[in-house]
């Protein structure tokens, strides 16, 4: 492998020391025997970059992820040190070769801050919040003074949609009322201070925290399910409420959606720092160029005999990629992949006489629901888990998928799981769910070109 400093890039991998190695990673794959040239460019107050130039022709590239995180490493000796950490922002090919372009944190590229008027928000407060923001973790951040915020009750109003009231209702722990009932004294001077005061009804919270952003993000979950048990409420059908109570029913019910309007007030009641913003970060979005720069998205071609529950994942994919919270993102993948395994069959893993030497060696029970509960579960026994029948289905498809990538999918189904039956999940990064995602996307892609056969079935 040689190094080059062209175009600006500095060669960090001086060629003096014959013991000098580079391990280059994708995720947890090791791809340094494609690497034919690594440079980067790295000075200070700049992000850092990186070209890695890939032989096309290795066998190793069926298992590199353009979306997962690279870390370059150099060893000299017994001495290690990481050269770069980031990701592929393009990846261009020139014959046999592959030159992928990199950066450290392409989310400062690829996300659109929030329109934000501030009063009184510390100088340390604004730096973390813009880092966040810009998707850095709490471990990529060491923020002097961040820790000395004082904890303090903040008020959060955010406006509501779909929604008319002639006094203060409370839901949860949001109370809902019109423009009379807040007190906007103080409020940030900016041209979204006339849109926010132009709604009917709003959503008021309180929530004990030390920064902005922390009591705005706690605050908007309380709000959104508030909101979401009213629609959840109103459609409610049945006469007799819980406890015995009769309650009438109206129709247009049925079809009400109140929703939480585009922005968020939030006041530090006892330091009086406040802002006025849009709270959610969106991803600049471009365009697709089919016709030109982006010519194989149209292949494999996406027959008409696609099965519905390849369709369905599809469609639960492309959600999982636009929603903009984490845990909904993870659900809607793992919706997709149920979706693509469908009813994928998996050799029997006991076979008749098996089963009928467990039932001979059973105790008999007197009580029916014991020994129902008992049949049922022996029904079950050649029934796989849903992984069981993935790992199955994909190696039907031929999709080119590693240990790392089961793993990370393992990962993101225990997330769905936590959340599904009652537990704190540990919220995944950012980009682990992208990279989850694109695993599934690559999975459905290989199906949709075996599925290039008209009528082939799966």
């Amino acid at each position: 492998m040689t190094a080059s400093d062209r175009d600006g890039f500095e060669n960090p991998f001086p060629l003096a020391n014959n013991s000098r190695r580079e391990v280059t990673k994708f995720g947890t794959v090791d791809v340094s025997s494609a690497i034919i040239s690594i440079t980067v460019k790295a000075k200070v107050n700049s992000i850092t970059e990186a070209r890695l130039v890939i032989d096309g022709k290795s066998s190793v590239i069926s298992r590199l992820d353009f979306s997962s995180q690279i870390t370059v490493e150099q060893s000299i000796g017994d001495y290690s040190r990481i050269m770069f950490t980031g990701f592929v922002v393009e990846a261009k090919v020139s014959g046999s070769q592959i030159e992928a372009l990199c950066t450290a944190i392409p989310e400062f590229s690829e996300r659109r801050l929030s329109p934000m008027a501030t009063v009184g928000v510390p100088g340390a407060e604004m730096i973390y919040t813009l880092a966040k923001e810009g998707g850095l973790g709490d471990e990529q951040l060491s923020i002097q003074g961040i820790d000395t915020l004082p904890f303090e009750v903040f008020e959060i109003i955010a406006p509501v949609e779909g929604v008319q009231i002639d006094k203060a209702v409370r839901v949860g722990e949001v109370t809902i009322a019109d423009r009379e009932f807040l007190n906007l004294e103080g409020i940030p001077e900016a041209n979204s201070a006339a849109e926010f005061n132009g709604f009917q009804s709003y959503a008021v919270t309180y929530v004990t925290s030390n920064m902005l952003l922390a009591a705005e993000n706690l605050a908007l979950q309380e709000i959104d399910i508030s909101l979401a048990w009213l629609t959840v409420r109103s459609r409610y059908s049945i006469a007799p409420l819980p406890g015995g109570r009769i309650s009438g029913w109206e129709r247009a019910r049925m079809f009400v959606a109140p929703r939480r309007g585009p922005l968020v007030y939030v006041r530090g009641l006892r330091t009086k720092r406040r802002w006025l913003r849009v709270p959610e970060q969106e991803v600049q979005l471009t365009n697709l160029e089919p016709t030109s720069k982006h010519l194989d998205l149209t292949h494999p071609p996406l027959g008409r005999t696609i099965p519905l529950n390849i369709r369905q994942a599809i469609i639960a994919t492309a959600r999982a990629s636009r929603e903009k919270d984490s845990i909904t993102r993870v659900t809607a993948l793992w919706e997709a992949i149920e979706f693509y395994v469908g009813k994928t069959a998996v050799p029997s893993l006991f076979s008749k006489s098996d089963k009928k030497a467990i039932r001979r060696a059973l105790p008999e029970f007197a009580d029916q629901h014991k020994s129902k509960r008992l049949e049922m579960l022996l029904g079950d026994l050649n029934n796989p888990p849903l992984f069981v029948k993935f790992r199955r289905r994909v190696s039907l498809d031929g999709a080119p998928v590693s240990q790392s990538d089961i793993d990370l999918l393992a990962k993101l189904r225990k997330v769905r799981n936590d959340v599904v039956h009652g537990r704190s999940p540990d919220e995944p990064e950012v980009h682990e769910v992208n990279q989850g995602v694109a695993i599934v996307s690559r999975i459905l892609v290989f199906t949709v070109g075996r599925l290039g056969i008209a009528g082939q079935d799966v």
